[in-house]
């Protein structure tokens, strides 16, 4: 055997051993793995990886590990998407820069812009003008969110973007239930409270059941809103006379 073949032999003799290591090599306790996802946004179940659109997708032990409840929260997790609210749920969601305009008054809810980043309750659109349907994730199985023009799937109002809120679906044939609760204290303010509860009861097996799930969450903070009071001059018209001079308001 010449020296070349001695040199091809032990390189395949290297190379057979690493392959049969790799194949073969048990992965080791509490390795991290690749979960699989599974979404709906294009109207049927699919793998995440499988869909050709910009897509993110929290799943239930994201937002558990998380520890977030609300759009506000979880909208710091998600890259390409900010909000700019007026209060709760009110106010546009931004994809990638682009929302209608805000006109900042009370009548938008019914005639302002219509917004171009659309909301969906699993296949409910709950999209208004000014008004972003804030929904309080619980018992959810997942929060999708599409970027980019969606109007041919999820209709008008989704031309910057889709946020689907994804809930669990009663199970037929499984009776089960939980309950969360939690309790936070701010310094120099009021404490917070959260509870939480869902129960799953088959009706009629393998065809109706029915899930309902509660909540209560109470965040306390520093502001008081406290009831003010103010005078009116002796002289003043109107409100002054009908209420003797002094009125009470919040």
């Amino acid at each position: 055997m010449n020296p070349n073949s001695k040199v091809s032999c032990a390189v395949a003799a290297i190379l057979s051993g690493n392959i049969a290591s790799y194949a073969y090599a048990a992965p080791e306790a509490g390795a991290d793995t690749l979960t699989e996802v599974t979404v709906t946004a294009q109207r049927r179940t699919q793998n995440a990886q499988d869909v050709p659109i910009q897509l993110q997708a929290l799943t239930a032990e994201t937002l558990t590990q998380l520890n977030v409840a609300t759009f506000d929260e979880f909208v710091k997790y998600l890259p390409n998407v900010t909000t700019s609210s007026n209060g709760p749920s009110q106010g546009d969601i931004y994809m990638r820069g682009l929302a209608s305009t805000t006109g900042g008054t009370a009548g938008n809810g019914a005639t302002g812009s219509f917004p171009n980043v659309a909301v969906y309750l699993d296949d409910q659109s709950v999209q208004l003008p000014e008004r972003n349907l804030d929904i309080y994730a619980v018992d959810m199985e997942r929060i999708e969110v599409l970027e980019g023009p969606q109007g041919t799937l999820f209709g008008a109002g989704a031309e910057a973007g889709v946020v689907r809120y994804i809930t669990n679906k009663p199970k037929l044939n499984v009776t089960e239930g939980n309950v969360n609760a939690g309790y936070a204290i701010t310094a120099h303010g009021d404490p917070s409270t959260a509870l939480d509860a869902m129960i799953n009861v088959p009706v009629i097996a393998d065809r109706l059941a029915v899930r309902a799930v509660i909540y209560n969450d109470a965040r306390g903070g520093y502001i008081s809103n406290i009831p003010g009071t103010f005078t009116r001059s002796g002289n003043d018209v109107g409100i002054a006379d009908l209420f003797g001079g002094e009125t009470n308001g919040s």
